[in-house]
C-alpha cells in the first residue's frame, strides 16, 4: 500500500474519531437536557397545575438565554471553540446543580427558571462551538452526512431522555433529573477535551487586499432564509411544549407521563429518519429548499391528526412521523448552514441560530397558550398545524435561491479557502486542513520574468499561483527548455517535497503573478491529515516519473 493510502487511511481515522467525539458530545448532553425538558415542564405544572405556566416557565427560561445567547454569538469567536464549548458545558453543569438542591428543598418557581435560563444560554453556546467544529472536521462533500450525525444524536437524545425522564419522576422528583442532566454536561465536556489540536485562525493571505466586512454582509443576507426556516420549527416545538401536556393529560388521560411518552414518540421517528439521512439514502437533507418543505409537512400538519382525538397507540404514530420532520427540518438547515459560512463566521452564526431558536420556541409556547384560552385545544391544534406549513411554502423560493448560492456565498466570506478548495490537490481536504495551510501561506508579488523557483535548488515549499501566468523550464543542452505554461489558479513544487529531490525545473512569471508560497512542513503536515488525493497521486505520477528528451538529455518533468 503507497504512502499517499496511508495517510488517506489515517485521515479517515482521525477525522472520524473526532467527529465521532463531536457527536457523542452533543447527544450526551443533550440526553440531559431533553430529560430536563420534562422535568421542568413537570416541575411547573405540578406547582400550579397550569398550562399557562407551564409556557411561562417556557419563556421565562428561553427570554433572558435568547438575550444571552445572542451577546455571547458576539464574543464565541474570541477563544477557542473547544474551550467555548467546555467551558459551557461546564456552566450548565454548575447550574444544574444548583437547580437540583433547589428543586429538593421545593425552591420558588421563579429561582428555578432563572437557573435554567443560565443553562439554556450556556446549552446553546455550546452547540454553536461544538457545530463549527464539526464543520471544520469533515470534507466538503461530507457535510449533510455530519448534519444527519448531529441529527441522529439529537433525535436519539430526544427519544431517550424524555422516556428517562418519565421513567425517573415514576420513582423519584425533578431534582433527580436535574443533577442527572449536570452529570451529562461534565461528560460532555470530557469528551471534548479529547479532541486532537484545534488551530486557531490567523490573518489569511491576501486579507490586507479587500475588508471581509463585505464578504460577511452577503452572507448574513444569504442565510436569513435557513434562519427562519429554523425559527419556524422551533415555533412548532415551542407550543408542543405546551399543547402535548394538555393533550397526554386532559385529551388521552396519561397523566404527566405520557407527556414524556409523546416525546419519545417523535424522537424515536426523528431517530428513524436521521439514521436514513446518514446512510446517505435520502438526498433531500443536502437542499434546504426541499427538506425544509418537506420536513415541515412532517412536523405540523399530523397535528390535524391529533385534533380528531386518537388514542395513545395513535398518536404515539403521529408524533414518531412529526419526529422525523422535525430532524429533516433539522438537517437541511444545519447542512445549509456549514455548507455556506466560513469558518470564522461558522460559531457566531450558529450562536445567532440557536437564537432564533430560543425566540421560535417562546413565540410558540406563548402563541399556544392564547390560542388555548381563547379557542379551545382542538382549534389551537389546526391552527399550529397549518400557519407554520402556510410560512414554510411561502419561504422555499428564498431556500431555492440559497440552494443555488451556497457556494458563492461561502466564496464571498472565505476567498482564500475558495482558492484552496478549487485546487485539485487539496479535494480532499477537510476544511480544518486548508485554514491550517492558508494560515502558513505568505503571498508573495512576482515581477514579469523573476523565477518563482529554480532548477537545482533545494524543495522547500508548495507555491499556488493565484494571479497570472508561469512558464515551466529545464536546462538543456541549447539552453531552457520549455515544458509546460500554467495558468492562475494552479499549484506547483509538491513533488519535490514528496521526494526529498532538488527542483527539477524553473518556473518563470511570464506576466505579473500573485503566489502563496507554503512552507514544506505545513504542506507535508497537511498531505499526513488528508492523505494524497487522487489527482496529487496522479500529478506525482505522471510527473515524476514521465521523461522527456530535449537535445539528446533526458529531463524529468518534476517541478
Amino acid at each position: 500500500m503507497g504512502s499517499g493510502a496511508v495517510a488517506a487511511e489515517d485521515l479517515g481515522g482521525t477525522r472520524r474519531r473526532d467527529l465521532r467525539l463531536i457527536t457523542v458530545a452533543i447527544v450526551v448532553s443533550a440526553l440531559g437536557s431533553w430529560s430536563y425538558n420534562v422535568a421542568i415542564a413537570v416541575y411547573a405544572y405540578e406547582q400550579t397545575h397550569s398550562p399557562g405556566w407551564v409556557a411561562v416557565a417556557t419563556v421565562g427560561r428561553y427570554l433572558p438565554a435568547l438575550v444571552l445567547t445572542w451577546l455571547g454569538g458576539r464574543w464565541v469567536d474570541r477563544w477557542p471553540r473547544r474551550t467555548v464549548a467546555v467551558a459551557a458545558d461546564v456552566a450548565c453543569a454548575t447550574a444544574m446543580a444548583a437547580l437540583a438542591l433547589l428543586a429538593a428543598a421545593q425552591g420558588p418557581l421563579v429561582v428555578a427558571i432563572a437557573l435554567a435560563s443560565v443553562s439554556s444560554a450556556a446549552a446553546r453556546l455550546q452547540s454553536a462551538a461544538a457545530l463549527a467544529l464539526a464543520a471544520d472536521v469533515v470534507t466538503e462533500s461530507q457535510l449533510v452526512r455530519s448534519a444527519a450525525m448531529v441529527s441522529t444524536a439529537e433525535a436519539a437524545a430526544t427519544a431517550v431522555g424524555p422516556a428517562l425522564a418519565s421513567l425517573v419522576l415514576a420513582f423519584a422528583g425533578p431534582q433527580v433529573v436535574f443533577a442527572l442532566n449536570g452529570v451529562t454536561f461534565a461528560a460532555s465536556a470530557l469528551l471534548l477535551l479529547r479532541l486532537g489540536p484545534v488551530v486557531e485562525r490567523g490573518p489569511a493571505p491576501g486579507a490586507g487586499r479587500q475588508s471581509p466586512a463585505a464578504g460577511d454582509r452577503q452572507v448574513g443576507r444569504a442565510v436569513w432564509p435557513l434562519l427562519a426556516a429554523r425559527a419556524l420549527a422551533a415555533g412548532v416545538y415551542g407550543a408542543d411544549v405546551v399543547l402535548l401536556a394538555v393533550v397526554a393529560t386532559q385529551q388521552l388521560r396519561q397523566g404527566t407521563a405520557g407527556y414524556g411518552w409523546l416525546l419519545a414518540g417523535a424522537g424515536a421517528g426523528g431517530l428513524i429518519a436521521a439514521s436514513v439521512l446518514r446512510r446517505g439514502v435520502g438526498k433531500v437533507g443536502a437542499a434546504a429548499a426541499g427538506g425544509s418543505l418537506l420536513g415541515m409537512a412532517l412536523y405540523s400538519l399530523p397535528l390535524l391528526v391529533l385534533a380528531w382525538g386518537p388514542g395513545m397507540v395513535a398518536s404515539l404514530a403521529v408524533q414518531a412521523v412529526r419526529g422525523a420532520g422535525c430532524v429533516l427540518v433539522t438537517t437541511a438547515v444545519i447542512a445549509g448552514l456549514q455548507r455556506a459560512i466560513p469558518s470564522r463566521l461558522a460559531a457566531p452564526t450558529f450562536a445567532r441560530a440557536h437564537s432564533v431558536v430560543l425566540a421560535g420556541t417562546s413565540a410558540g409556547a406563548v402563541t399556544a397558550s392564547i390560542l388555548l384560552r381563547s379557542v379551545g385545544l382542538d382549534t389551537t391544534l389546526v391552527v399550529t398545524a397549518l400557519v407554520p406549513f402556510a410560512a414554510m411554502a411561502a419561504l422555499s423560493p428564498a431556500l431555492r435561491r440559497f440552494d443555488r448560492s451556497s457556494a458563492a456565498v461561502q466564496a464571498a466570506g472565505d476567498p482564500q479557502l475558495d482558492v484552496l478548495r478549487g485546487l485539485s490537490l487539496f479535494h480532499d481536504a477537510s476544511r480544518r486542513t486548508l485554514y491550517e495551510v492558508a494560515d502558513r501561506a505568505v503571498e508573495i508579488d512576482v515581477a514579469a520574468g523573476v523565477a518563482v523557483v529554480t532548477e537545482g535548488e533545494p524543495s522547500d515549499a508548495l507555491y499556488v499561483l493565484v494571479e497570472g501566468r508561469v512558464e515551466v523550464t529545464a536546462d538543456g543542452r541549447s539552453g531552457p527548455v520549455p515544458l509546460r505554461t500554467l495558468v492562475a489558479p494552479a499549484y506547483f513544487g509538491e513533488i519535490g517535497l514528496i521526494h526529498s529531490v532538488p527542483r527539477t525545473a524553473s518556473v518563470t512569471a511570464v506576466q505579473p503573478c500573485r503566489v502563496w508560497r507554503i512552507p514544506a512542513d505545513a504542506f507535508l503536515s497537511a498531505a499526513a491529515q488528508a492523505g494524497l488525493s487522487s489527482a496529487l497521486s496522479d500529478s506525482v505520477r505522471i510527473r515524476f516519473s514521465s521523461v522527456g528528451s530535449f537535445d539528446g538529455e533526458s529531463v524529468p518533468l518534476e517541478i
